[in-house]
């Protein structure tokens, strides 16, 4: 029986509790699905049988549902693996005795329900712990990839998560500590794969890296776990001298035949686009694997101008993976950091000077259409920050608050207009410096020139026609916000102390008052954290309860109750007045018009005198502007505050003071 969800329970991995609810009877139905795909007088049929299908499928169901939290599933995950990959063992060595055979035993796909459930354990866990439980024995190199190169003889006749199933292996294989020469027995009888244009001739690892760059050009997860592979077997030590650099010289040129030489933009085809993105996706695996760029002179001339080209404007995903390119090499010629050190801490190191290209390259990637791009390249130059002297990440840090202020126009009163602005550029700029900021890069001089203008991107919205851009400008400030306040260095937190009231204010302003519940509750996380790790915010933990995930999640609590209840507090009553009276009343949306005009009923009374005297002018003389939100926003405001400072008045008052 499963237990509940308050409860764990325990299975049989040990003593350890489990949340893996279905876990009795997911290893029922992996019993008899093991058995059932283990019989090897099965193997010769062409399909999943019935039976071990439902009990596949029911697995398969039983794990997505554990998407969002996969980590229930680890301490099952050897058992099943385990069992799996026992099945998948004793296939592949039967496929390979069976090659070359007239009378063929064993089916392509007869294994294909097992395979599919290895995939969704991937898919669910990731990759990278699955593998971990994988057979990495010598003896199943060979028929492993025997089993590889039949499945690429024909992709219609095969599954593409048989084969993702098997890259993936093949990537941990290709780490077996002996010379790869010494395991190949030349695979004879092999079938010719016409895209190779080639029989199974050559030596293993010649063959391996042609099938290799066959998976790079084909799309989804066979180009992944093609990458992967093959930045493992160029990794060795009897490969990285002999095969690695003409394998880097064949993936530049693929990036630059499809540039072309003037590095236009070009309508290419999907073909061309598969093979730059399989050459560019290897590229970031393996220069992840390498300790330095050394011997990549003339490859990293070539791939400047790649990067600093428009070849690829219409093709988000090639873009970010050139993003990704292009920080792991900035990577490749940095120092890294002495233990506990920063790298000021070597002052003999030299950066070289294309490392100043390659930043570059990712600040201007910052402005891209695509987020996908734009958090790519912020968290490259993240990376590539912390490896730099202080002076040099400075620059850096004063680069990406330039980008803020580009197109602004601040006003006589000091408010800064970003109606001319582009949002890209700014969703972009914060989330560097969120990035810059958790990793202890902005310093107090920093701080104290880029938390005005995230502030700013708190309430960062343009109306277009009926609707709005600017929502994940706003996300990203808070994520800002959250980041600051896990700043690691101690000379930056001093400067919280003298912004805290700043910070605190607006984050609640935008935690109660932002149209977005997402951004409502980026907000409330943000203040949580600074609340939990700087206990610099005035009464924050008791406005954290009343401010909290589940109270700002609906839009009229936030707006009426817990901004009522915050602003009893005298740090947060005024800002949150200004916020409404200067921002929410002349909202697009006339539903949140109509509730910011009652919020404005429930606080004026809190400061009637501010209310009068300082924010009702500005909003009488906003109800002639000819546009109708605004003027809609200020008459309903008016009548408001009227309506709440009226028993507070004198009777001889005179309202125009």
């Amino acid at each position: 029986m499963s237990t509940g969800a308050d409860e764990p329970s325990t299975a049989d991995v040990g003593n350890a509790p489990t949340f893996f609810r279905e876990h009795t009877e997911f290893y029922v139905a992996l019993g008899e699905a093991a058995q059932s795909a283990g019989n090897p007088a099965s193997w010769h049929l062409s399909d999943t049988p019935a039976e071990e299908g439902t009990h596949i499928r029911s697995m398969c169901a039983m794990l997505e549902a554990y998407q969002e939290q996969p980590v229930c599933l680890d301490p099952h995950l050897e058992r099943i693996v385990g069992r799996l990959m026992a099945v998948v063992q004793a296939y592949v060595h039967g496929f390979r005795d069976d090659i070359g055979r007239a009378d063929s035993a064993v089916s392509m796909t007869r294994l294909d329900g097992v395979f599919g459930l290895l995939y969704t354990l991937c898919k669910v866990r990731g990759y990278k712990v699955v593998l971990r439980f994988f057979p990495h024995d010598v003896a199943d190199a060979e028929p492993a990839f025997a089993a590889l190169w039949c499945y690429s003889a024909d992709f219609g006749a095969s599954s593409w998560k048989a084969r993702y199933v098997l890259l993936v292996w093949l990537s941990l294989l290709a780490l077996v500590p002996f010379d790869i020469a010494s395991i190949d027995s030349g695979l004879d009888g092999l079938p010719a794969i016409d895209a190779l244009g080639e029989a199974a001739g050559g030596t293993l690892v010649g063959q391996w890296i042609a099938l290799g760059k066959l998976y790079l050009a084909r799309p989804g997860c066979d180009m992944e776990g093609a990458a992967v592979m093959l930045s493992r077997l160029l990794s060795r030590k009897d490969t990285v001298g002999s095969r690695r650099p003409a394998f880097i010289e064949w993936a530049v040129r693929e990036i630059g035949e499809a540039a072309g030489p003037d590095g236009s933009p070009r309508g290419l085809g999907v073909a061309a686009v598969l093979r730059v993105n399989g050459a560019l996706r290897m590229l970031c695996h393996l220069f992840a694997a390498m300790d330095s760029a050394r011997g990549l002179e003339e490859q990293i001339a070539q791939l400047q101008g790649v990067f600093q080209s428009d070849a690829f404007e219409q093709h988000s995903v090639t873009r970010k993976l050139v993003s990704k390119t292009a920080q792991r090499l900035a990577l490749l010629m940095l120092p890294l950091p002495a233990a506990g050190e920063a790298v000021d801490g070597a002052p003999g190191a030299e950066i070289p000077e294309d490392v100043e290209a390659l930043v570059g390259t990712l600040l201007g990637m910052l402005h891209d259409r695509d987020t996908i791009v734009r958090w790519s390249a912020a968290k490259g130059i993240g990376r590539i920050s912390e490896r730099l002297p202080r002076a040099l990440a400075q620059e850096v840090a004063c680069a990406v608050i330039g980008i803020l202020a580009e197109e602004t126009v601040v006003g006589d009163n000091g408010v800064v207009d970003v109606t001319m602005t582009s949002e890209s550029s700014w969703h972009g700029a914060l989330l560097c410096l969120a990035e810059l900021s958790r990793r202890g890069i902005l310093y107090p001089d920093e701080l104290r020139k880029a938390i005005p203008w995230v502030v700013r991107g708190l309430t960062y919205e343009i109306q277009r026609g009926n609707s709005s851009v600017g929502a994940n400008v706003r996300d990203a400030a808070c994520y800002v916000m959250w980041s600051l306040a896990r700043i690691p260095n101690k000379p930056s937190r001093r400067v919280f102390a003298e912004l805290s009231t700043e910070m605190a204010t607006a984050l609640v302003s935008v935690a109660v008052f932002d149209r977005e519940s997402n951004i409502r509750r980026a907000a409330s996380a943000a203040f949580q954290e600074h609340v939990g790790r700087q206990s610099a915010f005035p009464h924050g933990i008791a406005v954290l309860q009343l401010a909290d995930f589940f109270s700002v999640g609906i839009t009229r609590n936030a707006f009426v109750v817990a901004s009522r209840k915050i602003a009893e507090f005298d740090e947060y009553c005024r800002p949150l007045l200004r916020h409404l009276c200067t921002v929410t009343i002349y909202h697009w949306d006339l539903k949140i018009r109509d509730l910011a005009a009652r919020a404005l009923a429930g606080l004026a009374p809190l400061a009637p005198d501010y209310v009068r005297m300082r924010l009702l002018p500005g909003i009488v003389a906003s109800a002639s502007s000819p546009f109708l939100a605004v003027r809609h926003g200020a008459i309903t405001a008016v009548g408001a505050i009227a309506e709440a400072i009226a028993a507070n008045l004198a009777p001889d008052a005179d309202i125009s003071k």
